[in-house]
């Protein structure tokens, strides 16, 4: 506990150092403002934001195109792993195929997800999609495939039934990957919806940050940039929660 709290205490003295630097940068101008931005106009903006309702009304905005994208790819991912895993063969026949999808850049399918969906709730989720999808299915189909070789031999030799083998071996071993892969992927969906919004607009957190940087106002996108950070961290903390929850009944394997 001691020790927690003085790393806690290291990081809030190496980020506030860091704040009276950029400050001092910004107001004797040996950098100009105008560029970088200057803590102590941003952070007012930043609670000016909060008290006023616009960060919360633009963040609620953003999340709830999260998390339906966030449940839509996990699911889908899932899906996808298990029918997989279960069958080599479909493994061998489409995971070149979903390599080569995966290749493909976010951004570019945007334009695509515009054309098709239109500018509002649908096109944001399908860019979500289509990042935490390739995430957690590429994580849970390396941890299925990193279940230890001498459990399943084991297994087999007593004869225990493939789906129980699955069921009681290979997705507990999965476990922590498939976590990896949601708490990334989550971050990553907050990303796409973000960029969706900063292309097609709208009213999320997104759509300010744009705002902001057409208008050239830094303070304004810093001040977005924090409400930004304190989305994701949070998100990131919730499911470090719900892990460490779940690792306390997951068997060993």
């Amino acid at each position: 506990m001691t020790r927690n709290f003085t790393l806690l205490l290291a990081r809030l003295a190496i980020v506030v150092v860091w704040l009276l630097l950029w400050e001092w940068t910004a107001s004797t101008e040996l950098l100009p403002p105008a560029f970088i931005g200057q803590p102590s106009v941003f952070l007012v903006s930043f609670y000016t934001h909060i008290a006023d309702g616009s960060f919360p009304a633009a963040t609620l905005v953003t999340l709830q195109a999260v998390a339906i994208a966030f449940i839509i790819g996990a699911v889908l991912a899932l899906l996808t792993a298990l029918a997989m895993t279960v069958s080599p063969t479909l493994d061998e026949l489409f995971s070149p195929i979903i390599d080569a999808l995966n290749a493909l850049p976010r951004v570019a399918l945007i334009p695509l997800f515009i054309l098709w969906f239109g500018l509002g709730l649908t096109q944001k989720v399908a860019s979500g999609v289509s990042i935490m999808y390739f995430i957690l299915l590429s994580y849970t189909m390396a941890g299925a495939k990193s279940t230890d070789s001498d459990h399943l031999l084991l297994a087999r030799s007593l004869g225990i039934p493939r789906s129980a083998v699955f069921l009681k071996i290979i997705i507990p071993s999965a476990v922590p990957a498939i976590f990896a892969g949601l708490k990334l992927g989550m971050i990553y969906t907050v990303l796409g919806v973000i960029t969706a919004e900063l292309i097609a607009g709208g009213k999320g957190v997104g759509t300010l940050v744009s705002y902001y940087s057409n208008t050239f106002d830094p303070n304004g996108v810093f001040a977005t940039l924090i409400l930004l950070i304190i989305i994701t961290s949070t998100l990131s903390a919730i499911m470090s929660r719900i892990e460490k929850r779940i690792g306390r009944w997951r068997p060993d394997v």
